[in-house]
This record gives C-alpha cells, sequence and structure tokens, in this order.
C-alpha cells in the first residue's frame, strides 16, 4: 500500500497504491491528504501503526542517506526519538495555534493552485480563495 522510492523523474517519494487509491504525497499533500476526512482519523490510525510508520521513515531516511541526501525529519518529539541519527535538534512553537493557521493556509493555497491558471488576476485569486474558504468551512461543519 506504501512505497518509498524515486518515481517521477528521479526524485524521491512515498506511493499510496490500493483501495482505489494510486496517489504520489507530494501530489495530495496539501489536497487530499489534508481534508477533514483524513486529518480527523490521524489519531486512530497512528494510535495503531506508529511502530510501523517511525520503520518506514527510518528506513527511507536511511535509503536517502545512502544516496548522499542530508534528511531533516520534523515530527514530534516523541515520535522522532526513535529514529537513529547522530545529529538532533528539537524546536519550539511560542504558539501553537500556528500550527492549525499554517495548515489552513497550505489547504488554501493548493487548492487556489489547482483552480486558477498562472498570470492569473487579483481578482480571480480573490474569488479562488473565498470559494476555498467557503469549502472548507462546509467540510467543518459536515
Amino acid at each position: 500500500m506504501l512505497t518509498f522510492g524515486k518515481f517521477k523523474d528521479g526524485k524521491y517519494d512515498t506511493r499510496i497504491c490500493g483501495l482505489g487509491l494510486d496517489y504520489l504525497v507530494s501530489e495530495v499533500q496539501n489536497t487530499e491528504l489534508k481534508a477533514p476526512k483524513v486529518s480527523k482519523n490521524i489519531p486512530t490510525v497512528a494510535e495503531v501503526t506508529q511502530g510501523e510508520v517511525i520503520l518506514f521513515a527510518a528506513e527511507a531516511i536511511r535509503q536517502m542517506g545512502e544516496d548522499g541526501i542530508f534528511v531533516l525529519l520534523e515530527g514530534r518529539e516523541q515520535t522522532v526519538n526513535y529514529v537513529r541519527t547522530p545529529l538532533r535538534f528539537t524546536l519550539t512553537l511560542s504558539d501553537m495555534s500556528l500550527i492549525g493557521k499554517r495548515r489552513a493556509a497550505q489547504r488554501l493555497a493548493a487548492g487556489v493552485l489547482g483552480e486558477v491558471k498562472e498570470g492569473a488576476s487579483v481578482e480571480e485569486i480573490e474569488v479562488a480563495l473565498d470559494g476555498q474558504l467557503a469549502k472548507m468551512v462546509k467540510e467543518a461543519s459536515a
């Protein structure tokens, strides 16, 4: 179902394939994967798969490291502590609400990018932003 490796243009990515889905994470990370139908289920899924996720990430890091790539792994300290590395940094936020605000901004931007064409006017972008925001509000109230 999940495979890590080099896919389009020889770039590393995670492929989700199975149950009628076939996505590269890089193509849906700010759209489908940020949608409420996914995000609301993350705690339940994480509870029973966390060990496997850590092993998957550690193997991906190993593959990229062997390919000469330096990897910056972001995540909760309790999780990333299980990834072996001689280098470790802990960053903190002064305002935890920034996480939700960042996620909302990512979803808005990705939705608008998929809707408007290059060279769109400010007015077209504003209309698209309003439409995406209305869609997010509707999803949140469902």
